[in-house]
């Protein structure tokens, strides 16, 4: 694991929105890339061993069970968002006790590992408002949902906001405010961190991005 401790504030949830779990039966009908679910199988055989999916795969509607096996996905498929992300409720829940932290940790090694050489070779040379910049750009090549807005940035920091995204849920957020940090830090960022993760509308994340002056 990455060991975001201290890096990923508790999340924030002001407005007391209904926070609930990951469902795959019932669909948002929301749709991401396969290649995160594909990594996440990988990754979870590797860390965990082989069988550390079978219950979560066997859980899964009838429909969906074919993409529970990595000789089913492809990257360039779309897949229901609920998929991904239940496989990690799934690993957060049986092993790391429900610690939400960890959910953070695997989407920092996700999105880690997802980004291609090419991308990372660009980034190395951008600021980190400009990684965020195109991390919103592109939001709709990885999800078919969603609006990442820069609401503003400093010197130090950038603070965005997720809007109009369907799974509203506190292992989504965590994993996403892992894959934050990791695109931030194919940047020339360093000691980057979520200093504030919040819940502000029944749709909208908003979280800040900071990082250490050069």
């Amino acid at each position: 694991m990455s060991g975001l401790t201290g890096r990923v504030p508790v999340l924030l949830n002001p407005q007391r929105v209904v926070l609930l779990p990951v469902d795959p039966s019932r669909p948002c009908g929301a749709r991401m890339k396969g290649f995160g679910l594909l990594h996440l199988l990988e990754h979870a055989e590797a860390t965990y061993g082989a069988d550390a999916m079978r219950s979560w795969a066997e859980g899964l509607p009838t429909p969906l069970q074919g993409f529970a096996n990595v000789k089913g996905l492809t990257s360039i498929g779309w897949l229901p968002m609920e998929l991904y992300f239940s496989a990690i409720e799934h690993l957060v829940k049986t092993q790391h006790h429900g610690d939400l932290r960890a959910a953070a940790d695997i989407g920092h090694v996700m999105a880690t590992r997802g980004i291609g050489a090419f991308f990372r070779a660009a980034m190395s040379f951008a600021t980190p408002p400009t990684v965020v910049s195109l991390a919103s750009r592109f939001w709709r090549t990885f999800f078919d949902v969603g609006d990442l807005v820069i609401v503003n940035k400093t010197a130090t920091s950038v603070e965005g906001e997720l809007r109009d995204w369907p799974l509203v849920s506190e292992v989504v957020f965590s994993e996403l405010a892992g894959s934050f940090i990791a695109w931030l830090e194919a940047s020339k960022a360093k000691d980057v961190r979520v200093s504030r993760l919040l819940v502000s509308g029944p749709s909208t994340l908003s979280l800040t991005l900071s990082w250490s002056a050069p």
